[in-house]
Order: structure tokens, then sequence, then C-alpha cells
């Protein structure tokens, strides 16, 4: 099903930062085909494409610096998704089915020092995300996803939504305090 066109790729990419839930599910429904495709086409699941798309809603969000789109947001989008799956199908060590996407943004020189810095950048995340506490996981994913301090006050069963705010705030802090104390960071901070 394809969507007409409601948003400009800025305004798309503006979404993600400021978690707009609105617009972040009209961006689902823009790349999900796209990207459910690539991965079910590439010894995935449904469950696997919809890991990637929350994963590259964190990618972006990560980014210290927004990402100067030299194409549209979704094909943007989904050429973090084939990235992040590709790559995790090397972690599983199943060769993907190397497929062109329609629409697919050229392999330019920085772009690929981009990509992996990215990536790096990523693994830098993932590797703390995974060693803080599962609450702390859980807020810092819905968060990245664009739900309300309200939404996941319920979604978490939290007391309130003050308490929402202070466990965000207690969480972040924590993530970022583990990020920065590692070795790799000062180099992946300012580049390769």
């Amino acid at each position: 099903m394809m969507l007409r066109k409601k948003y400009s790729d800025n305004e798309l990419l503006e979404a993600v930062y400021s978690r707009d839930s609105k617009l972040i599910k009209y961006i689902m429904q823009l790349v999900w085909s796209q990207v459910r495709e690539l991965v079910t086409s590439n010894s995935g699941t449904n469950d696997d494409a919809m890991q990637i798309v929350q994963e590259a809603f964190v990618a972006i969000y990560s980014k210290k610096e927004k990402p100067v789109l030299v194409s549209t947001f979704s094909t943007y989008f989904v050429s973090i998704c084939k990235n992040l799956w590709y790559h995790e199908l090397r972690r599983r060590k199943v060769r993907p089915v190397y497929q062109t996407l329609h629409d697919e943004i050229p392999d330019l020189d920085n772009e690929i020092k981009e990509k992996e810095l990215f990536e790096q950048r990523r693994q830098l995340y993932l590797k703390y995300y995974k060693k803080i506490q599962k609450v702390c996981q859980d807020v810092l994913r819905l968060m990245a996803m664009g739900f309300t301090n309200e939404h996941i006050t319920t979604e978490l069963a939290f007391s309130s939504v003050a308490y929402t705010r202070n466990r965000k705030s207690m969480c972040n802090k924590k993530l970022l305090e583990m990020i920065k104390a590692d070795p790799q960071y000062n180099a992946l901070k300012y580049g390769l």
C-alpha cells in the first residue's frame, strides 16, 4: 500500500528527534512494507523486521548531529534498516540475498565512512544499553519510539508521570556515563 505523502522529508526527520508519536506512526506505515520485504526475503521474520525498524529509530535519534538528507526520508530510513539487518545477518552468520532496493542511495566514499562510524557508535550504545537494568531498557526503548511520558507510565505501570520523567532522566544519565567512560567514546565522538 502506497501512502500519499503528507509531510516533507525534513518534517519526518524532525519527527524522529522530537518523538512525535503521530508522525512516527506515519513513518512506520511509510516504510513497513519495504523493511518487512527486505528482512523476510533475507532469512528474517516479521518480528525481526519490527526490531530493525525500532533500532533504526534509535540509531537516527542517537546521532549527535542531524543528518543532511541526500535522498528521501523513506530511502534514508530503509537504507539504515538494510545496514542494520545485514549487520545482524553477519552476526548470525547468514549470507544475505543481495537485492537492490529501488530508490537506493549510491554508495559514496564519505557515506561509507559515515555508515562505519554510525555502526561503531551503534555498537557502543548497544554494548551499554544491554548492561543497564531491564526497566531502563524498556523506558529508553519506548522513549526512542516516540511514546509520551503518559504512555510510558501506562505501558510500564509506573505510579506517576513525574516518576516516569525521573526514571527517564536517571536511565539516560546512567547510560551516558557508562558510554562516556568507554575508551572508544572519544574516538567515536569526533569521527574516525
